[in-house]
């Protein structure tokens, strides 16, 4: 039978922040530096990991001249930059989601971008009060799509993987939390088709999830 999770984990950047525009800018600036252009065909192969992921993926397609090393940590400073300059704003009906499933369960965010920038984005958006645990993935041994983040988010919450929910965008977020043995509602940001297949539900903005939908997720 059907029945409801006992805690939810979100993922932030094109979940519940707008931030490609960020992310996008902090990637062209590293690709100018090394002197590579970006195309969607790059993009989708590191879309949803985090920063040393991000451009360590850059590094092996382009081999730059560059150490992997300095293109991640000028990666990482580009990112800060424009988090801290940027307009932060949430995806279509995340707050209202967020606010609402927090009088409910227990939440944490497990996102790739470094911990000061979700809470500087919790912040922005208001949400901090909603979220009991905030886990960056730089913080475990593997980015998405392995499973280290979503694991963690898990313990932190008090519950076991089966018990949670994950909220995601990305091809790579699902596939991270369908290994780490969760129910995944996916808002597709890219690779529709993809995300269909083994996402548990997929909608097309969180404005579309209800609290009935929320309570039947798992089972």
């Amino acid at each position: 039978m059907p029945h409801p999770p006992a805690a939810l984990i979100f993922d932030m950047d094109e979940t519940l922040a707008a931030t490609p525009l960020l992310w996008r800018q902090s990637e062209l600036r590293l690709l100018a530096e090394i002197g590579r252009e970006w195309s969607p065909e790059l993009a989708i192969q590191y879309k949803g990991m985090n920063v040393p992921d991000v451009a360590a993926t850059i590094h092996r397609v382009l081999q730059p001249t560059q150490p992997v090393k300095w293109c991640q940590e000028f990666l990482r400073r580009c990112l800060f930059e424009a988090y801290e300059k940027g307009d932060i704003q949430p995806m279509p009906g995340a707050v209202d989601c967020v606010r609402s499933l927090a009088l409910t369960y227990p939440l944490a965010v497990a996102s790739g971008s470094p911990l000061p920038l979700i809470e500087l984005a919790m912040m922005r958006l208001g949400l901090e009060e909603c979220f009991t645990v905030l886990v960056s993935s730089e913080s475990v041994p593997r980015g998405k799509p392995f499973p280290d983040i979503f694991l963690a988010a898990a313990k932190a919450l008090g519950h076991t993987p089966a018990e949670c929910l994950v909220f995601e965008d990305s091809l790579i977020g699902t596939q991270a939390a369908i290994a780490a043995g969760m129910a995944c509602f996916t808002v597709p940001s890219s690779s529709p088709v993809e995300i269909a297949a083994i996402a548990t539900r997929t909608f097309t903005s969180l404005q579309k999830v209800t609290p009935e939908d929320v309570a039947s997720a798992l089972g």
